[in-house]
């Protein structure tokens, strides 16, 4: 490991990461785009002269040349918007958590919300619930109460919401509002 990456804070560890990767592998989903489905793609969207191998084949592949896009000065896979005006990157099964975990640490650990947001805005191939799930073994977020869900920040909350519900709608005097005892 070199200087540089030693000083880049790590959201995830590898075995979470490695263990994200399992449940996607154990949990497909057709948003989701592997290696090899990516390497098929690229060569379809970039002019393949084989011949479709059959009328399914056919098929998808318009389907890709119509939802997908080459960039050749970036060499990025582009997910095309349905106004032709939007693209956004797509993203490898094998490289989801990387690329959440780094929209996360520039976020600051906002939560899920605005993690989901610019990764949506940005990246194909990426489900909120994958956000969702690598954000809950966030390591700086499950350590910092300030980063944590509002009802889970602090320790002992269920007891004081208890305590809360068993006093509502009774005053100091010992009485419930509205009615005398």
């Amino acid at each position: 490991m070199d200087g540089a990456s030693a000083c880049i804070p790590r959201a995830l560890d590898d075995e979470s990461k490695a263990a994200f990767l399992n449940v996607l592998r154990e949990h497909p989903n057709n948003r989701r785009v592997s290696s090899v489905e990516r390497d098929l793609i690229i060569e379809w969207v970039a002019g393949s002269i084989r011949r479709p191998t059959s009328q399914q084949e056919l098929g998808l592949r318009n389907y890709v040349k119509r939802t997908f896009a080459w960039d050749e000065e970036s060499q990025n896979l582009l997910a095309v918007g349905k106004n032709y005006d939007e693209h956004r990157v797509v993203v490898i099964l094998e490289s989801i958590a990387d690329v959440v975990e780094a929209i996360h640490i520039r976020n600051d650990h906002l939560g899920w919300d605005a993690t989901w947001r610019d990764v949506s805005s940005a990246y194909y191939g990426i489900l909120r619930s994958d956000v969702i799930c690598l954000l809950k073994r966030c390591y700086v977020c499950a350590h910092d109460p300030s980063k944590r869900a509002k009802n889970s920040r602090n320790e002992g909350s269920v007891e004081r919401n208890i305590e809360q519900e068993a006093f509502k709608g009774q005053s100091f005097s010992g009485r419930v509002e509205g009615k005398t005892t």
